[in-house]
C-alpha cells in the first residue's frame, strides 16, 4: 500500500500546483500531518504523505507556522518546481523559496539568498548539513535524472538481465512504476527507456489520467496514469490528480493527526494498562498466599498439643526433622513439612499466620477495588480517545472550487439579483473597471472608506434598500460605531477613474459625475450565516430580508462592542462546519447580535446561475 508520493506522482502534482503561479499566499497553517498553504487560487497540503493541491481542509492552527508565515505571507508564488526526478518540490516566491522534502524524515526548509532561514528538522551528516544559517544543498542524488537525461542515457541504465531492479535502483521508478513500464514496453531496454520518457513528458505537461486502485474494498494505490499492470477489483477515475490524492491520502493524514493529538492519552492508557496487568497478577497471588497461610494456621491449630509435646521432647505423632539456630523443621502426620520459629510460642505463631492471611485478603480486596477503578478510568480514556479521533476526522471539510464572485463581498436580493462589492481598494478598482456596466448601478456609503458595490439595474425600493444596506455594512461607518448612514447610487456610466485636470485619484477612488440618488438613514445591520452544499460549507452575508435565501442558519448583527474575531469563533462553533476565519471575514467589524434566524437557501447551482447573468 502506497504511503507516500513517488517522484513520478510528485511530477504530476507539480504540474497541477503550477496553476497557482502568480497567486498571493494568504496564510500558512499547521495541521496534524504537516502544513497547509492558503493561496488566493486554492490550498496546498504539504504533509509527510504528499505535497499537492487539496480540496480538504483539516483542523488547523497558526501555532508552529508563525515564522514561516512571517517570511512569506502576502508574497506572490513565482513557480512550483521539481529540481530533479526525486521527492523534492519547491514553492518559489519573490524573496525566497520553501523546499518540501518528501524523504525520510519529512522536512520543510525555507531558503533565502541560498541560505536556510527556517526548517522543521536540523540535519548533520557527512554528505549534508541542514541548519539555520547554513547554505542549502539538496540531498545527494541517488538516481539518474530522467527530467534531463535523454533516451540513450536511460537505456544504458536499464540492465536487460534484471530489468525491474535496475529501474528501481538506477532510475528511481519505485516498484510500482517499474512493473508498469515493463508491462507496457516489454523487455527491451530501449523500449522501456522510450516509454518512461514518454510517460514523464505526458505527466509533466499535465496530461493525466488520475486513478485509484481498489482491492478488497480498500484503496491500495493512487497513480497519475491509468495502470495496465495492477491487479485491482476496481479502478476509480478522477477529474484531477489532487482530488484522487485527497481521496487516497486524507484518511492517512487524519489518522496520523489523530495519533499525534491523542499521544498523551495513549501514554496514559499504556500506564493504566500496565497497572491493570500488574494488579491482575497480584490479586490472585495475594489470595493464594492468604489461603495457604490460613490452611497452615488451621493445621497447626489442629495439631497444637502434639507439636508442643514434640518440641518438649516427649512422645508425639509429630516428628522433628531438623533444628538450626532460629528454625525448627517439623513433619505433620500427613507428611507435610513446616518450619517454626524457635522461641516464639506456637499459639502466637498461629495467630500471626491468621493475621498475615487477613492482611493479604484485605490487600487483595483493596487491589480489586483499585483494579475496578483503573478499568473504569481506562474505559473513559478509550472513549476520550475515540471522541477526539472522531472530532478530528469530522473537522476535515471539503473546500469548493470558488466561483468568480466569491472573491468579492457578494449577496443576492430578495428579487434574486446578484450583488458584488470590493473587499479592499484593489477590489474596488476591479469591481468598477471590470464588472460595472454602464447601465448597472453603483452603490457607495456616503463616507470615505467603503466598499464599491455593483448590481444590475432595479427599481423596486425594497431591493434598492437591501443593496444600500449591504454597501453601508461594509463601510468605515460600521467600524466607528455609526448606526445609520446615507448611501448613494448612480448608473455605471456616471463613475469614472478619470480625475479632473490637475488632480489625482488614489487607488480605489472614483469620480462621480451627474446626479446622485440617495437612500437616506440606512440602518447598519447585516445578516451573516452558514450554508451547506453537499460536503461543502460556505459563509454567506446578506441584507437581513434576503438572508433566508442564502443561509440555513444566520444571525443579524449591528455595530457593537464584541470583537469580530471572538464573535466569529463563537458563531462557527455554534453552527458547525463553517470555518471561524471565514465567519470573521464576513463580519464588518465589532458587532452585537440582534436576532437569529433560519432559512431555506437556494441551491448553489441556482446562485451560480444568478451570477452567470452578470
Amino acid at each position: 500500500m502506497k504511503k507516500v508520493l513517488t517522484a513520478f506522482d510528485l511530477l504530476a502534482s507539480v504540474a497541477e500546483m503550477s496553476r497557482l503561479a502568480g497567486s498571493r499566499l494568504e496564510n500558512i497553517y499547521r495541521t496534524g500531518a504537516g502544513f497547509l498553504f492558503k493561496f488566493a487560487g486554492g490550498f496546498v497540503a504539504a504533509t509527510r504523505f504528499r505535497t499537492s493541491l487539496t480540496g480538504v481542509v483539516p483542523e488547523k492552527t497558526h501555532e508552529g507556522a508563525e515564522t514561516l508565515r512571517g517570511l512569506f505571507r502576502d508574497e506572490r508564488l513565482v513557480e512550483v518546481a521539481m529540481p530533479r526526478f526525486d521527492r523534492l518540490v519547491e514553492l518559489v516566491f519573490t524573496t525566497g523559496k520553501i523546499v518540501v522534502e518528501l524523504l525520510e524524515p519529512f522536512n520543510m526548509v525555507a531558503v533565502r539568498d541560498g541560505r536556510v532561514v527556517w526548517l522543521m528538522h536540523s540535519y548533520r551528516a557527512r554528505d549534508r548539513v541542514l541548519a539555520p544559517g547554513a547554505a542549502y544543498a539538496y540531498p545527494p542524488a541517488a538516481f539518474i535524472d530522467v527530467l534531463r537525461a535523454g533516451v540513450d542515457e536511460l537505456e544504458k541504465a536499464v540492465d536487460p538481465g534484471d530489468l525491474r531492479r535496475s529501474l528501481i535502483r538506477r532510475l528511481g521508478t519505485g516498484p510500482e512504476l517499474a512493473d508498469e513500464l515493463i508491462a507496457r514496453a516489454g523487455s527491451s531496454p530501449r523500449s522501456i527507456a522510450e516509454e518512461f520518457k514518454r510517460l514523464v513528458e505526458a505527466v509533466r505537461s499535465g496530461r493525466l489520467e488520475p486513478t485509484v486502485c481498489i482491492r478488497g474494498g480498500a484503496a491500495v494505490t493512487v497513480l497519475p496514469i491509468k495502470p495496465v499492470s495492477l491487479q485491482c477489483d476496481e479502478y476509480r477515475h478522477f477529474d484531477s490528480f489532487w482530488s484522487a490524492l485527497d481521496f487516497y491520502f486524507t484518511p492517512m493524514e487524519l489518522e496520523s493527526a489523530a495519533a499525534d493529538a491523542t499521544q498523551a492519552i495513549v501514554q496514559r492508557r499504556r500506564r493504566l494498562e500496565a497497572s491493570i496487568k500488574e494488579l491482575e497478577g497480584k490479586i490472585p497471588e495475594y489470595r493464594d498466599e492468604a489461603s495457604r497461610l490460613k490452611t497452615l494456621a488451621h493445621r497447626l491449630l489442629m495439631y497444637k498439643i502434639e507439636i508442643e509435646e514434640a518440641l518438649r521432647g516427649g512422645e508425639s505423632s509429630i516428628r522433628i526433622v531438623d533444628v538450626d539456630g532460629r528454625r525448627v523443621k517439623i513433619e505433620l502426620p500427613e507428611g507435610e513439612s513446616v518450619e517454626l520459629v524457635r522461641g516464639v510460642p506456637l499459639g502466637r505463631y498461629i495467630s500471626q499466620l491468621f493475621e498475615e492471611a487477613k492482611e493479604l485478603e484485605e490487600k487483595a480486596q483493596k487491589a480489586a477495588q483499585v483494579l475496578e477503578k483503573l478499568r473504569r478510568d481506562l474505559s473513559k480514556l478509550e472513549e476520550e480517545q475515540r471522541r477526539e479521533e472522531e472530532r478530528l476526522k469530522a473537522s476535515a471539510r471539503a473546500v469548493a472550487k470558488k466561483s468568480w464572485f466569491e472573491k468579492f463581498h457578494w449577496t443576492v436580493t430578495t428579487g434574486k439579483r446578484p450583488v458584488i462589492g470590493g473587499r479592499d481598494a484593489s477590489q474596488n478598482e476591479s469591481v468598477v473597471r471590470k464588472y460595472l456596466k454602464d447601465h448597472y448601478l453603483f452603490f457607495h456609503a456616503d463616507i470615505p472608506g467603503a466598499s464599491a458595490v455593483a448590481a444590475p439595474p432595479m427599481e423596486d425600493p425594497l431591493e434598492l434598500l437591501q443593496v444600500a444596506q449591504f454597501a453601508a455594512a461594509y463601510s468605515k461607518a460600521w467600524k466607528i460605531g455609526i448606526h445609520a448612514v446615507d448611501v448613494y447610487y448612480v448608473r455605471g456610466e456616471q463613475v469614472s477613474k478619470q480625475p479632473p485636470s490637475g488632480q489625482y485619484l488614489a487607488k480605489g477612488s472614483f469620480m462621480i459625475y451627474g446626479k446622485r440618488e440617495y437612500v437616506r438613514n440606512v440602518r447598519m445591520e447585516l445578516a451573516v450565516g452558514c450554508r451547506r452544499d453537499g460536503e461543502v460549507y460556505r459563509v454567506v452575508a446578506a441584507p437581513p430580508k434576503a438572508a433566508p435565501l442564502l443561509a440555513e442558519r444566520y444571525v443579524v448583527v449591528t455595530p457593537g462592542n464584541k470583537e469580530k474575531g471572538k464573535l466569529g469563533k463563537e458563531l462557527a462553533q455554534q453552527w458547525g462546519g463553517c470555518q471561524p476565519e471565514e465567519v470573521v471575514a464576513a463580519l464588518p467589524g465589532p458587532s452585537r447580535i440582534s436576532e437569529e434566524g433560519r432559512g431555506t437557501p437556494l441551491p448553489w447551482d441556482e446562485i451560480e446561475q444568478i451570477f452567470a447573468t452578470w
